[in-house]
């Protein structure tokens, strides 16, 4: 089984309890799930700013107890280059921070669960194991 990793949106929509969400992660329950670092930082600057109705503490563990929490390192910013350069011989370069979240997916052989279009093309997914959150 390869590692779900979680982009802000879907972690966010999840804290949330919004159905999508909800309806997704239960057609991924035998997966294991892995939240990058960055993500879960951007879900407590969530909770700061009012887009996610959690405080910290309870952020902290409901990712804590059903999440590893995959650690941004050296490693991790360096497949995050590696990532962006392909991704830019395609023509598709992404956001810098989200190439950099996609990039813990492609370190840790797992799949890259994002609700962000721009990572739904051929190009990026012939560079990265895409898995499609969409709850619009």
């Amino acid at each position: 089984m390869t590692v779900l990793v979680f982009d802000n949106n879907l972690l966010s929509d999840y804290l949330n309890g919004v159905d999508d969400a909800r309806s997704f992660l239960e057609e991924h329950e035998r997966d294991p799930w892995g939240v990058p670092s960055i993500v879960l930082f951007e879900a407590l600057m969530g909770s700061l700013y009012g887009y996610i109705d959690a405080p910290p503490e309870e952020i902290i563990h409901s990712v804590t107890t059903s999440m590893e929490i995959l650690e941004t390192t050296r490693e991790t910013a360096t497949e995050g280059y590696e990532l962006q350069q392909a991704l830019q011989k395609r023509g598709a370069p992404v956001d810098q921070l989200d190439a950099l979240i996609a990039a813990s997916a492609r370190e840790h052989g797992g799949r890259f669960a994002t609700a962000e279009k721009q990572f739904w093309t051929d190009d990026v997914r012939a560079v990265l194991d895409v898995e499609e959150y969409d709850p619009y």
